[in-house]
């Protein structure tokens, strides 16, 4: 029988034994605690910790599953591998698609004709929510799948009726409570989705109607407070820059249209957009470019962030996280931050606690603006109505919001919220337990 020698590589093993030396000296290298970052510039939150040991995380596997998390989240040019992928990905055509999962489960939104949300204050009077997991900057930017079309992202919206039903439960009892000693008022703003999503691709996908969502909620909230709708004026600008392509929030321009309806409601004076200084910040690229992995379409298509600042003398200081007061802007030159944080540009960013001072206006006017950070883009505008305005960003906040309220003679408290923190748990119940 013949035999058959099989066809040989030449240089084939010299190969294959870098390629292991290589792969065994960069994992080496990962472990090397000094080379691996402790923060990330792009997703502006701290990275991962290496876990403290305990015989009890040994025992029931948290403390491998901890070193796994860090590893993975701190390893050496982990954004920049990132950014590799997606532009490999963009070669095979795979680039502009769908961030996750598109089979959202959600629930059904009641109609006009369902019985009202019983108000029914016990969980608040007894300091009965459901404990949560500590809320920090990663779980708060951490966002669902999202949709990719050409170079603008949206992100999907589901509604779920227990979370809509304690937000608009937390609403009312601030209302009820605080009702003959200060105005309140509720802003739920939309989402892009709905906004500026082309309509017919907004046909296919399967996320929530915000706009009945937005109505459902303020069906269930108290008489006692003031609903503010922006929908239909926001939708009436769509083909305006109101919401960023690379990012989840809204403009300054959105958030000026969604003002409008706040000074309506509220009886005061709405300012003109020439009553501010315009701020042009160019090539700020935001969440949904981290989100769907540094999508190639979105990085080539940056934003531009435009901001409008108050002329007059106003003053901002701001409570950050260490407790520390520090004075800064009600706008920010971002110019040379990195593209990832420009949001910031707005009264210093997310912080627990802001106080802005107009020293111009003398009526003794004062309101507390109750937010996550789509309400950020919208306080500046409101030093054209208010001598004082505090800002109270209730998922670092350690506080009670009526009690702040009657201790500071405020006049209006001013909920700003986008539609998908209503349906965030940990969110809603942390602004249930400052309530």
């Amino acid at each position: 029988m013949k035999k058959t020698n099989k066809p040989k590589i030449k240089g084939a093993k010299p190969v294959i034994i870098s390629f292991f030396v290589l792969l065994f000296i960069g994992a080496t290298l990962a472990l090397y605690i000094p080379l691996r970052p402790i923060y990330s510039e792009e997703e502006k939150r701290d990275l991962a910790k290496f876990p403290e040991f305990s015989f009890a995380s040994l025992v029931d596997g948290s403390y491998f599953s901890g070193i796994s998390t860090w590893y993975a989240d701190t390893f050496p040019m982990r954004d920049t591998f990132i950014g590799a992928k997606a532009k490999i990905e963009s070669f095979y055509g795979i680039g502009n698609s769908i961030s996750g999962s598109s089979d959202n489960i959600a629930d059904e939104i009641p109609d006009s004709d369902s019985p009202s949300l019983d108000l029914n204050y016990s969980d608040f009077e007894n300091n009965t929510l459901p404990e949560d997991e500590a809320i920090d900057s990663s779980l708060v930017q951490k966002l669902g799948a999202v949709l990719i079309v050409d170079d603008s992202a949206y992100e999907y919206y589901s509604f779920v009726k227990s979370t809509a039903d304690r937000y608009a439960l937390t609403v009312s009892y601030t209302a009820d409570k605080l009702k003959g000693k200060a105005r309140v008022f509720d802003i739920v703003v939309p989402t892009s989705t709905d906004i500026t999503l082309n309509t017919s691709v907004r046909k296919e996908i399967n996320t929530s109607d915000q706009k009945e969502a937005i109505n459902y909620i303020y069906r269930n909230i108290s008489a006692n407070a003031y609903k503010v709708d922006t929908f239909d004026t926001i939708y009436a600008h769509r083909n305006e820059y109101v919401y960023f392509r690379t990012d989840h929030h809204w403009t300054a321009l959105g958030a000026y249209y969604a003002y409008c309806e706040y000074t309506k409601a509220a009886g005061i004076k709405t300012a003109s957009l020439k009553d501010f200084n315009e701020r042009k910040f160019d090539n700020f690229v935001g969440a949904f470019y981290n989100d769907s992995e540094k999508n190639p379409a979105l990085e080539k298509n940056p934003d531009t962030l435009y901001a409008y600042a108050p002329k007059g003398n106003v003053k901002l200081t701001f409570t950050n996280h260490d407790g520390k007061q520090v004075k800064w802007n009600v706008v920010t030159d971002v110019s040379g931050w990195s593209r990832g944080s420009k949001y910031n540009a707005f009264i210093g960013g997310d912080n627990p606690y802001t106080h802005i001072v107009n020293p111009a206006i003398t009526d003794g006017s004062s309101c507390v603006v109750v937010k996550e950070s789509f309400g950020n883009a919208m306080v500046p505008f409101l030093t054209e109505n208010y001598g004082e305005i505090h800002v109270i960003d209730y998922r670092y906040w350690d506080g009670n919001i009526s009690e702040f309220v009657e201790k500071n003679g405020v006049d209006d408290v001013i909920f700003v919220n986008n539609i998908s923190a209503t349906r965030n748990n940990s969110l809603v119940n942390k602004l249930g337990k400052i309530s």
